[in-house]
């Protein structure tokens, strides 16, 4: 009893841990399961197992495939499928959502997300289209996509794994399909025709602007000695900048941002903090004789070419600050301007630490030089804009690499392999075809990984401690009367609600036991309840930080934190709708 009332407690502890959000939720995980192995509720030597678990290595192989993909032109092909078509907004919007589905079906939700985004971007700017009325729906399609096949997405390749470890086998590679194509096709029906409807679209740019509406972006100025700022109040200083431009501190001696009193007086030599849209940076700089201090680039303004660029979920800029930058950008990449959604500005930009959804104002001298794209690559930066579409750089190695890729499909799918073994067998030949290098395990998404091997031996603690069977048979004895249909419903609504507000691999390693544990003193089958895990862990539409897809678009689609459930509240509610009866249908 002991032991299950300390993992009890130590659930629910990592679980509000989870959704306060503040801290790491990998270092959450190996937190949680160091507490439980110095307290032996998990054995020591039990403890790394999950490292080893087919589900980690597959999770980790799948994004190296996702990458090798990408790198062998995909993003190319797509760009000539899209990019090369006139398109009404209803057919680009179907169109987008399809392929994102398929993309995402067979690679990481975040890399087909990367392929498309500044495609989308791109296009929407070509034909003066609203940006936010369409990324919002391509981070839903690329969530949608994963419901489709075992490797989608995380949740998936756990609980197939999980149903392996308790049963005879696992899932096969398209049995999520029965259900998944169904709710993927009318849930991209439902947003291209009325979703994308209820989207709140904010002020529209014109198509000479930047294309993303971030007017939040912060400057650090240098006011020179012969500025003709000097002496300015703040109010006659923003008359003649315009009201889209703010001072909002000066930097101190220390490094900290100073408030600013409205009958302060520019002075020279002082750094000001600034806020103003990109494109009128330069205008100010000359209009006032300012320059960016510095410490910020190597070289003159004068030289730079302008882009925007997104740290990516898996960027290894999160939580590094400036200096990190610069050691790693040499001088090809200076930092320009920051812009973060919803958040204030407290210290120097070299002193900010970057976190994922950040949009970064890069200088360079040129956007064309191999240089630059690679190191913006090598930090996880994702460009916002592209100035032509992107080429594919060997035909014969896409070919190849799909070829590869659908071999190991196939091994799978006809169980000649399991998926770890096959997909290491693809790695391999990506690697000997070279369209992936040396620098591959760095597009490991190591925070995934990390939480997973830590989450296994607690979940597994779930069962050997009883934990999962206790809740099992509490929540039988009330739900005994009910119907099958309403113990799904109501194991699916749960699952649901959990995945919105803490990592959706988290999700189905706690809800799997659980879920099964109350299939078994029902006396019904597992499938059904492990499938209605999968599709609830992966319906995270409600909130931008249920998935790493919608926190990328949340910054270019300029999006609120409350923007989401007014199309993913309809959205979940036709997911149950189709998926129960599906489910019903195909594993009962």
């Amino acid at each position: 009893m002991n032991d299950q009332i300390i993992l009890s407690s130590t659930l629910i502890a990592l679980l509000c841990l989870f959704i306060w959000g503040k801290i790491r939720y990998d270092a959450l995980a190996v937190g949680a399961l160091f507490v439980l192995v110095v307290l032996e509720i998990i054995p020591s030597s039990e403890a790394f197992a999950g490292f080893a678990h087919p589900a980690v290595i597959t999770v980790a192989l799948v994004l190296i495939i996702s990458q090798g993909l990408s790198n062998s032109g995909i993003a190319g092909l797509v760009g000539k499928l899209v990019g090369g078509r006139e398109f009404t907004e209803i057919q680009f919007m179907v169109s987008l959502l399809l392929i994102a589905a398929v993309l995402s079906s067979f690679i990481n939700n975040i890399g087909a997300l990367a392929i498309l985004l500044p495609i989308t971007l791109n296009i929407c700017q070509k034909m003066e289209w609203h940006p936010s009325k369409y990324l919002m729906p391509l981070a839903f399609a690329c969530i949608l996509g994963g419901m489709n096949t075992a490797i989608g997405t995380p949740p998936n390749i756990i609980i197939s794994e999980y149903k392996a470890s308790i049963s005879s086998s696992g899932f096969n590679f398209f049995d999520f399909s029965y259900v998944g194509l169904v709710v993927t096709i009318i849930c991209v029906l439902f947003i291209a025709f009325i979703g994308n409807r209820l989207i709140f679209l904010r002020k529209e740019m014109p198509s000479t602007q930047h294309l993303i509406d971030l007017k939040g972006y912060l400057f650090e100025v240098l006011v020179n000695e012969k500025s003709s700022s000097i002496g300015m109040t703040l109010y006659s200083f923003k008359t003649q900048a315009g009201e889209d431009t703010e001072i909002l501190g000066i930097v101190s001696e220390n490094g900290s941002i100073k408030k600013v009193q409205n009958n302060m007086r520019i002075k020279a030599g002082q750094i000001l903090v600034i806020k103003t849209p990109p494109d009128d940076l330069a205008n100010i700089l000359d209009i006032f004789d300012f320059s960016i201090p510095k410490e910020l680039h190597s070289f003159d303004e004068d030289d730079l070419e302008e882009i925007e660029v997104m740290i990516t979920p898996s960027s290894r800029l999160i939580g590094r600050k400036y200096d990190f930058f610069q050691k790693l950008a040499f001088e090809e990449l200076n930092l320009l301007g920051l812009w973060r959604k919803g958040s204030k500005y407290r210290t120097r930009l070299t002193r900010e630490q970057f976190r994922a959804g950040d949009v970064l104002l890069l200088g360079v001298r040129d956007l064309a030089e191999e240089d630059v794209s690679n190191k913006i690559k090598h930090l996880g930066l994702m460009p916002l804009r592209q100035r032509e579409l992107q080429t594919i750089p060997s035909r014969s190695r896409l070919v190849k690499g799909l070829l590869f890729f659908l071999l190991s499909i196939f091994l799978v799918s006809f169980n000649y392999l399991s998926a770890a073994p096959a997909f290491l067998l693809c790695v391999l030949a990506f690697a000997r075809i070279k369209i992936i290098d040396s620098d591959f395990y760095r597009k490991i998404d190591w925070p995934i990984i990390v939480m997973l091997a830590a989450m296994i031996p607690i979940g597994t603690a779930l069962q050997t401690t009883g934990v999962s069977s206790l809740i099992a048979t509490s929540i039988s004895t009330y739900a005994s009367s009910l119907s099958l249909f309403w113990i799904l419903l109501i194991i699916l609504i749960v699952t649901m609600v959990t995945t919105d507000i803490i990592n959706n691999a988290a999700t189905a390693v706690i809800m799997a036991p659980i879920s099964t544990g109350i299939a078994l003193e029902l006396g019904y089958a597992i499938e059904p309840f492990l499938m209605v895990v999968a599709v609830g862990a992966s319906c995270a539409f409600l909130t931008p930080i249920g998935h790493q897809c919608n926190t990328v678009v949340m910054g270019p689609g300029n999006y609120k934190f409350t923007d989401y459930w007014r199309m993913g509240l309809p959205m979940d509610i036709l997911i149950i709708l189709a998926s129960i009866p599906m489910i019903l249908f195909v594993w009962t």
